[in-house]
């Protein structure tokens, strides 16, 4: 489910800025982007927007300044040699004009120290106060596209539930009409010859086309999904796997109705029922 949140902190000397956007996927992925002030406590960030989001792939940047940046690091000298030398040599080998920029030298890693004692734990309360703002503004955003999608769900089920009325009612009328064509073939063919049927043999043959078209069991399991799926849709913990699987399951039920049906009515229903299947899938695949 796509969603942004964004929060600042200020805690002196420090300016804590979050910002929070996920977009959808079936798993949880977290790609953090983190100052270098906060990355030795990464991980823990990350465990804090497990606490909030369940499946999305997650960017969450955080970036953490000092008002006394400027007095509160210093430059490596050792570490900015070595690397100007390695850069050096490698230019020289390639036969290229010696050009070092010390702006970008600045910004490679350990080249400049903090010289001012960094409390991480109470930091990380700092960002962890930033970042659990963001996801509230974002889980925010997300309820309300969460309702809208609820609505739509509603709206697919309820299709379907019509969809699957028309099947129950048109279900004994085929087996009616398969025996009255039986019938009418077997004894327009049979007095050709001279010859008379027996009204045994004609109901030991439906029975047996009733028994291979059978779809009682199906539409069954299929209310009985569909239910589960209403009640799935009202808990209000994170449901969206067990739909991604209830969706699959009426999908199975609805193909078994169309190869056993056999017959051009509920077969376009069949159709229909499969085409709000799909619709309802791509929602589900954004439901936490």
């Amino acid at each position: 489910m796509t969603g942004h949140g964004h929060a600042s902190v200020r805690h002196e000397p420090y300016t804590i800025d979050v910002e929070v956007r996920t977009v959808n996927n079936r798993f949880l992925k977290i790609s953090p982007k983190v100052s270098d002030l906060v990355s030795p406590i990464e991980v823990q960030l990350e465990s804090i927007v497990r606490e909030f989001v369940r499946r999305g792939t997650v960017s969450l940047s955080v970036r953490v300044m000092r008002e006394d940046q400027a007095t509160a690091a210093r430059v490596c000298q050792t570490t900015l040699k070595n690397y100007i030398n390695a850069a050096k040599a490698a230019i020289q080998a390639a036969g290229m004009p010696c050009s070092v920029e010390i702006g970008a030298m600045l910004q490679l890693p350990g080249v400049l120290e903090s010289t001012g004692a960094i409390d991480s734990e109470e930091l990380l309360d700092w960002v962890a106060q930033a970042i659990r703002s963001s996801l509230q503004n974002l889980n925010c955003m997300r309820s309300q596209e969460g309702q809208a999608m609820a609505q739509q769900l509603s709206h697919g089920i309820q299709q379907i539930r019509g969809l699957k009325a028309r099947i129950e009612e048109r279900a004994p009328q085929v087996l009616e009409e398969y025996r009255n064509r039986l019938e009418s073939r077997v004894r327009t063919g049979l007095s050709d010859l001279g010859h008379s049927v027996d009204q045994v043999d004609i109901v030991r043959e439906v029975l047996l086309y009733s028994d291979r078209c059978d779809i009682r069991e199906e539409i069954v399991r299929l209310t009985s999904h569909l239910n589960q799926f209403e009640q799935t849709m009202q808990s209000g913990d994170s449901q969206g796997r067990r739909l991604d699987f209830l969706i699959q399951e009426l999908l199975r039920e609805t193909n078994t109705i169309g190869s056993k049906a056999n017959d051009a009515a509920i077969a376009h229903d069949v159709v229909s029922i499969k085409t709000v299947i799909e619709q309802l899938r791509e929602l589900v695949q954004n439901v936490e």
